[in-house]
Formats: C-alpha cells, sequence, structure tokens
C-alpha cells in the first residue's frame, strides 16, 4: 500500500511510523522513495508517533478578505454574461452608471454582495431586477421635475451640506407632507429624486465617505394626522432596500409625538436589523447631543440647535 500526505510514513516496528519526505511503499522491508525523491529522516523519534498521529494537515482556512475577493470574483464571472452586459447598458441610460464596464467594478459588487449576505445568487438577481427597474423608471437617466410637481410644490426635503463623515444631510419636513392627497406613484418618484441627488452630492467626499452613503433628518414637529403616512414611510425603506443598498448611513426622527410612537412600534420589527441599527430617535430636550456629535453645528440649521440657516428647498 501507499502512505499519501503531506507528511509520509514508513513501519519500523509494529504500529509505530517514523516520517520521512517523499512517498513509499510499505513491504516489511526498509522502503524506497518512489521516483527521484530522496529519502531523509525528519528530526521526531521513532517509537513516539502512532498510526493514529498520520493525519494529513487541514487544508489552509481562507482569511476573511480572500472570502471576500473569491465571492466578488464570482460575481464578476457571472456579470460577464449576456445578461449582465444588457444590466450594465440599463444602468448607463438609467443614469447610474457612466459606462457599462462600472457594473463589474469592485466598489459596486462589494456594496451589493454585503447587502445581500455575500450570497452571490442573490446579488445577482438582485443587480439584474434593479437594472431593469432602473431604465423603466428613468429612462432618460434622470427623475424628470415635471412627474414630481406635486411634491416638490410642498417645499419639505431639503439637502443641508454633509455630516462628519461626508454624508450629505438630508432633512424632510413631515408636517409639510400631506398623506391623504399624495400618490403612491410620484411619491415613490419624489424619493428616487432625493436619493439621487444625495448620491450625487456624496461622490464630492469619497475621502471620507467611499460607500457614498447619506444622513436623513426627519423633522416630526408639528405632525398632525394628515402627515402621518405608514405607506410612505414603507416606499422609502422599500427603495433602500432593493435599489439605494448600503446608501443610508443614518436616520434621525426629530421631535416624535405619540402619533408617531403607534407607527413606528409597528414598522419597526418589519425593517432588516442593519437598517434599524442606523436609526434613532431624537427627544430634542434630552437627546440633542447625538445629532450634535454627527453633525457640525456650522451646518446643522438653527432649528435643530445649530448656526446655519436652512438651505433652500430641493426642486427650487
Amino acid at each position: 500500500t501507499t502512505l499519501q500526505g503531506t507528511a509520509r510514513y514508513r513501519r519500523r516496528s509494529p504500529g509505530k511510523y517514523c516520517c520521512l519526505q517523499g512517498a513509499y511503499t510499505a513491504t516489511g522491508s526498509p522502503a524506497s522513495p518512489r521516483s527521484s525523491l530522496q529519502a531523509r529522516v525528519c528530526s521526531c523519534p521513532i517509537n513516539t508517533m502512532t498510526a493514529s498521529d498520520a493525519v494529513a494537515p487541514s487544508p489552509k482556512q481562507l482569511t476573511r478578505e480572500e472570502q471576500q475577493e473569491t465571492k466578488i470574483l464570482e460575481l464578476k464571472a457571472l456579470l460577464k454574461g449576456d445578461e449582465g452586459r444588457t444590466a450594465g447598458d440599463q444602468l448607463v441610460q438609467g443614469g447610474e452608471l457612466i459606462s457599462a464596464a462600472e457594473l463589474c467594478s469592485d466598489k459596486l459588487l462589494h456594496k451589493w454582495l454585503r447587502a445581500r449576505g455575500w450570497d452571490v445568487q442573490k446579488a445577482y438577481n438582485s443587480i439584474l431586477k434593479h437594472a431593469a427597474w432602473r431604465v423603466t423608471n428613468m429612462p432618460n437617466g434622470i427623475v424628470e421635475p415635471s412627474t414630481i410637481a406635486n411634491e416638490l410644490a410642498c417645499d419639505k426635503a431639503f439637502i443641508q451640506g454633509v455630516d462628519r463623515k461626508g454624508r450629505p444631510l438630508l432633512i424632510i419636513q413631515v408636517r409639510k407632507h400631506n398623506g391623504w392627497t399624495r400618490t403612491l406613484g410620484e411619491l415613490e418618484r419624489f424619493c428616487c429624486f432625493l436619493l439621487d441627488a444625495c448620491a450625487k452630492g456624496a461622490a464630492d467626499h469619497p475621502e471620507i465617505n467611499p460607500r457614498g452613503q447619506l444622513c436623513a433628518l426627519l423633522d416630526l414637529t408639528d405632525m398632525g394626522a394628515v402627515s402621518m403616512d405608514i405607506a410612505a414611510i414603507k416606499t422609502l425603506f422599500q427603495l433602500l432596500g432593493e435599489h439605494y443598498v448600503e446608501r443610508l448611513g443614518a436616520m434621525y426622527f426629530w421631535n416624535p409625538s405619540y402619533l408617531f410612537w403607534g407607527a413606528w412600534n409597528t414598522l419597526s420589527p418589519l425593517l432588516p436589523e442593519p437598517t434599524r441599527n442606523k436609526i434613532k430617535v431624537i427627544d430634542p430636550a434630552t437627546q440633542a447631543h447625538q445629532l450634535h456629535e454627527l453633525i457640525d453645528p456650522s451646518v446643522l440649521p438653527v432649528e435643530y440647535g445649530g448656526q446655519a440657516a436652512l438651505g433652500v428647498a430641493l426642486g427650487k
């Protein structure tokens, strides 16, 4: 018989083995190396190694970084096919990419894999679905302002510089939202308009915001029943989960009323844990410092304890 493995063994006495380099045949007499390998006795004691010790070493365990790199290469290989090329073209037409080749960039693939738990097939399917959605909803590369005129007229959304991590600060004054008159389709387009504007702003700070994330502040001050729109919140989180993956860096609900808590206690358990961990509810009387730790006073409007004036509403 031939004893295989990285370390090879030769019978010297019943039940005892000695390490030799090379491959040997057990014949009952001193074995000879196979081919031209030279037998070389190692320094282990002859009579201290038993057959149970002759175990081949386990395969090398990949580091986390090596495992991730392997997943990226697998996803990249899938996207080299016809479906992947079509998705790249769709994302270019939809205004998300400048060139189709960007679809296979390590940065973009890492983002989708991270969002899908490093499941290559799920990430691949999600990218194809997203690309088809993008070109259908934004065939000219942008959300046309004329298609969200009612939402823009509310003057409820502002981009107020960036936070300390280079993430665009999106402020939404919820009291200006009318959940009774809005249409869900226009609201979804409006959310895309806001998220695209934030993505564009994040691209200006790649050194401190390499993931292109945003920070959202939803001001619930004086919010009435007409503005309590659970479907709107669900739409926003659905877009973040399916099409603007990994874009949310932090979200703050500022000055919540009793109306908010009923809806939030129903909605929050439905959110993925990583998303919930990015959300904080701020009581201005006792927790304003949490917001100030993240956003410089020179950027934060006076309404939220800062020193700046609130900017012009998006779309103006």
